[in-house]
């Protein structure tokens, strides 16, 4: 205690003055930052004087008492009272429950009744609590949970009400049953925003997206749009209010409850009209998806990291049920679902990108979105198209991808572009341009050898540019790095070019003379290949690396290959050509490196 009064009673003084004088003083001239004069008496201490203007703090860390409470930062606690009227809400919509759904089976009342007794005690119950809370103080409204729970009750009842009128007794149309539903979460969360009380908002969500299925006859396109109908009534609340968690509560619900439907109707064996209507309706909840992440995204939330969490649940849920139920539609609209969810994705990725009057730049969301279509895009390609043509649309689709991502800077598209050049690149190797028809020369079909030399470009294509790419973005440091990349996507590039060659030879003379011819050209154009960059390297590390990496493939094709599967003629000319064409890179590059005064093999780009 006494440490405390001296540090928090005494006042703070420049730590420059003058030291203390061996005699009290009468003044505080002498004194430190919170320090008593050495030679005071014990006794009652001063009272604590205000600090001068402009006077520093001095070293000390600033004093507990000016740190924010830690209980302050917690969570609230729910309290007895609380914890109560959320019980005796879940209870009375349990009630309710039974009565629209057990008073059926067991044939209490007409249907009729049962409907309008629910809706009597929703009514009842949102009356009590409009009335309650117009009696309570404004010092005690936020204390008193009885209000709200008696809101939040009622109103989720009325929710059940109408979904059960349409639903399992057909006292109501559709499109009418979703407008009064929507009138009836809409006048909901109304009040939630009248009385600013995120509790009772989330009551109603909570409520109507747990029970709501309890009610449904069956797990349709129905159900899904009653949830997508609450989405809607929450988003103008949220934004408004700055409750990203309600809209993100929201639609993860309606996602779920959408896989479920999807999954169910595939087991049952649903129609094709059937499975159209749930694709609609999950297309419809993408859609509202992605604008309430748009709302959410610029919503006055105080925790923009919670706004930024919230806005990405809201954009990857609603991609659950699209990748569960795209390959049970035909070929065709399986598809065409994928390439819908890409294009509304990528659209706010770009929103997320640039921003607008009221959306802000969100760099996290806009990596959400993109690889979300990134994920779609990879389903789409092997629902639309079939053979060759799959592995080829992914090779040129990381083509462009990193090309994007090498002019702009972002990992994301070079992390999807090398998603896509995997995918590609193992429909190349184990379908689309086999080993053997490259190293065992299997005749096939001529359109199918020149499909196979399409595919052959296109891998290159892509394994240059991802090479490209990966060395613009300054993320391979190192010389065994960079060379172990440049190693591995130069083989990938250069059986790709070898399987151009190859396969356009045997389009051509489908024979071994053919295959020869092709392997021949194979190995002497990767020699030539390497002369041009090693002479173009003689003042840059890059060209120097790769023709260092064509060398000692050639050498290795040589060797392997052309040695042992190459006869007669066309082992001769190879070995004959690749060795001039290596002879002559030698004299040159050595003269080059000479003349530059430059110590041949060292790596100045990459070290």
């Amino acid at each position: 205690e006494l440490i405390g009064t001296i540090v928090f009673l005494r006042p703070a003084w420049p730590t420059s003055a003058a030291p203390p004088p061996a005699a009290p003083a009468p003044g505080p001239a002498g004194l430190g930052p919170w320090q008593p004069a050495p030679s005071s008496p014990p006794g009652p201490f001063p009272p604590a004087r205000p600090l001068p203007a402009g006077a520093p703090s001095g070293p000390w860390p600033v004093p507990p008492a000016a740190r924010p409470p830690r209980a302050a930062r917690r969570l609230p606690r729910l309290t007895g009272a609380q914890l109560l009227a959320v019980t005796g809400g879940a209870v009375t919509l349990l009630g309710v429950v039974l009565l629209l759904v057990l008073a059926a089976s067991r044939g209490w009342f007409d249907p009729a009744a049962r409907v309008g007794l629910g809706g009597v005690v929703g009514l009842a119950l949102v009356g009590i609590g409009v009335v309650l809370q117009r009696r309570r103080s404004s010092a005690t409204a936020a204390a008193d949970p009885g209000p709200v729970s008696l809101a939040a009750t009622g109103i989720t009842a009325l929710y059940l009400s109408v979904a059960a009128a349409a639903s399992l007794y057909d006292l109501l149309p559709d499109v009418p049953a979703v407008v009064l539903a929507l009138l009836v979460a809409a006048g909901g969360l109304a009040l939630a925003d009248l009385w600013r009380h995120r509790g009772l908002a989330l009551g109603v969500v909570v409520g109507v997206d747990l029970l709501v299925p309890l009610v449904v006859d069956a797990a349709g396109p129905l159900l899904v749009v009653l949830l997508v109908v609450v989405i809607a009534a929450a988003l103008p609340v949220a934004a408004r209010r700055g409750w990203p968690t309600l809209t993100a509560i929201a639609v993860a619900a309606a996602a779920l409850v959408a896989v479920v439907v999807a999954d169910t109707r595939m087991q049952s064996g649903a129609t094709t009209a059937g499975l159209f209507a749930v694709a609609a309706t999950i297309a419809v909840l993408l859609l509202v998806s992605v604008a309430a992440a748009l709302v959410t995204a610029a919503a006055p939330c105080g925790d923009t990291r919670r706004a930024t969490i919230a806005s990405g649940v809201v954009l990857i849920a609603p991609l659950l049920p699209v990748l569960v139920l795209a390959p049970s539609l035909p070929r065709p609209a399986g598809a065409v679902l994928d390439v819908v969810a890409v294009l509304v994705l990528l659209g706010a990725a770009l929103v997320f990108e640039r921003g607008t009057g009221r959306v802000p730049v969100t760099p996290a969301l806009t990596t959400t979105a993109v690889a979300a279509a990134a994920v779609l895009g990879l389903q789409a390609v092997p629902l639309a198209l079939t053979g060759i043509a799959q592995g080829g649309v992914m090779l040129a689709l990381a083509t462009v991808l990193a090309v994007l991502a090498r002019h702009t800077g972002r990992l994301v598209l070079l992390v999807v572009a090398g998603a896509f050049a995997v995918a590609g690149g193992i429909l190349a190797l184990g379908r689309d341009l086999p080993l053997g028809v490259v190293v065992a020369g299997d005749v096939r079909s001529t359109g199918t050898l020149v499909a196979m030399a399409v595919v052959g470009v296109l891998l290159t294509a892509a394994a240059g540019t991802l090479l490209a790419a990966l060395l613009r973005s300054g993320r391979v440091v190192g010389r065994e790095r960079a060379a172990a990349v440049i190693g591995g996507l130069g083989l990938v590039g250069l059986y790709g070019a070898a399987g151009t060659v190859v396969t356009l030879a045997l389009a051509v003379s489908p024979t071994r003379a053919g295959f020869l011819v092709g392997h021949v050209l194979v190995t002497i154009s990767w020699t030539a290949l390497a002369l041009v960059l090693l002479v173009r390297g003689v003042e840059a590390g890059l060209p120097r690396l790769l023709g260092g990496v064509l060398v000692v493939a050639a050498v290795a094709k040589l060797i392997l290959f052309d040695l042992v599967a190459l006869d007669g003629l066309a082992r001769v000319v190879v070995f004959l050509g690749a060795g001039l064409v290596l002879l002559a890179a030698g004299t040159r590059y050595a003269r080059l490196v000479a003349s530059a005064g430059e110590e041949p093999g060292r790596l100045t780009g990459h070290e």
